[in-house]
């Protein structure tokens, strides 16, 4: 654009340019224009589809399982059986005690004083000398400790054989063979033993008392008679000879009796002995019928003790059968609602992709007019200043000229 020269007037002319559209072009401007214009004015689409999946019957089902899952009641059970089973079985072994078993004593009967007559058909002058078979006479020359003696050694021997019969018996019991035939077999040697020992050692004490007592007896009567020779030697003499001969037939009548009576004695004492040994065994018996009930009862106990473990480990079989079968059906849920997340997000992509597909028309739109190489053509339009008066008449005068002489030609 040109300036005219002077004086800082107004411009003597001014030229202004205009670019335009080519005419076939301008339409698809104009059309991308105006839809971009209505597209910034459409207001925001929300999505009105779900974005996430929720849970699954089937995972709702397992979570509730999961939630009301409780411990078996088997567990409860067995514990509760377990501990009536441990009760029972402590309380049975404080309460069980081995039975006592006693003896009784087995005495012999009690010996007769026989007395020995004296001597008959003495014609010779009689000594006046005492009978040794008269009553109280030999009670008077026996020892009073005798027979004391003689019932202590039989209570030591009775005693000495309930010890070895207990110490036999725990060690049976001990081994388990306890009511076996080698412990009858023993247990009856050794009733026998005893009665044998008592029978001896009555028999030796009763003899020994006895021969004392007669030893003394006759002692004093040789004393009498040692008194008497002083008096008459012949007629003591033959006296004598006639008592010694009814002393040695009254003793021989009284070792008679006593060894009858002692045979009677022993058989008593062994028909005791084996009432005994019948007593002993029915108490051994019941004893063994009343262990045999007491180990049924603890094994029966041991049977409860391992039913409740089985129960147990029935119990803990079951609750992980259902920890694993929740854990299956939590998988299945799991893919399902995975699969829904799937066409979830599938629908919201397709959603964002028909709302924005007119934008993305649009811009290829664009895309494609930018990429065309249209010219855009140019106008320029001048404005100058307008002449003066003057001007204007010398131009108008060179007109005229001008078409003057071209008419003249």
């Amino acid at each position: 654009m040109g300036k005219g020269g002077g004086g800082g007037g107004p411009p003597a002319q001014q030229t202004v340019t205009q670019t335009n559209l080519p005419e076939y072009a301008k339409p698809y401007f104009e059309n991308i224009m105006q839809r971009a214009q209505a597209e910034s004015y459409r207001p925001y689409q929300a999505y009105g589809g779900q974005r996430i999946a929720g849970f699954t019957p089937a995972q709702q089902a397992t979570q509730a399982e999961t939630a009301g899952l409780r411990s078996p009641q088997q567990l409860s059970d067995a514990s509760n059986i377990a501990a009536q089973s441990a009760f029972q079985a402590s309380q049975a072994g404080q309460q069980f005690a081995p039975g006592q078993f006693s003896t009784i004593m087995a005495q012999g009967p009690q010996l007769m004083q026989y007395q020995m007559g004296p001597a008959m058909g003495v014609s010779s002058q009689q000594v006046s000398t005492g009978s040794f078979a008269q009553p109280g006479v030999a009670e008077q020359f026996m020892s009073p400790y005798i027979q004391n003696v003689v019932d202590i050694q039989k209570r030591e021997a009775i005693r000495d054989a309930q010890k070895a019969q207990l110490a036999q018996n725990l060690g049976a019991a001990r081994q388990g063979t306890y009511g076996g035939a080698r412990q009858t077999l023993a247990a009856t040697e050794r009733e026998r033993a005893l009665g044998q020992r008592l029978g001896d050692i009555q028999a030796t004490g009763s003899q020994a008392g006895f021969q004392s007592a007669q030893q003394a007896f006759e002692q004093e009567q040789a004393r009498r008679l040692q008194a008497q020779q002083a008096t008459g030697q012949m007629g003591l003499q033959a006296a004598l000879a006639n008592q010694q001969a009814g002393l040695t037939v009254g003793q021989q009548n009284l070792q008679a009796l006593l060894g009858t009576q002692q045979l009677g004695a022993q058989q008593n004492l062994q028909a005791q002995l084996a009432n005994q040994q019948q007593m002993l065994e029915a108490q051994r018996m019941a004893e063994q019928s009343r262990q045999f009930r007491g180990t049924l009862g603890l094994q029966g106990l041991q049977q409860s003790m391992a039913g409740a473990q089985t129960l147990g480990q029935l119990g803990t079989a079951q609750q992980q059968a259902n920890l694993q079968r929740i854990q299956a059906q939590a998988a299945a849920g799991a893919e399902q609602r995975a699969y829904q997340q799937q066409l979830a997000d599938q629908q919201y992509a397709d959603f964002m992709r028909q709302r924005d597909y007119p934008m993305e028309q649009l811009g290829y739109y664009s895309n494609l007019l930018r990429g065309i190489p249209v010219g855009l053509g140019s106008t320029q339009t001048t404005y100058a200043q307008p002449p003066s008066l003057a001007s204007q008449a010398a131009g108008l005068g060179l007109a005229g000229l001008g078409l003057y002489n071209l008419g003249r030609g």
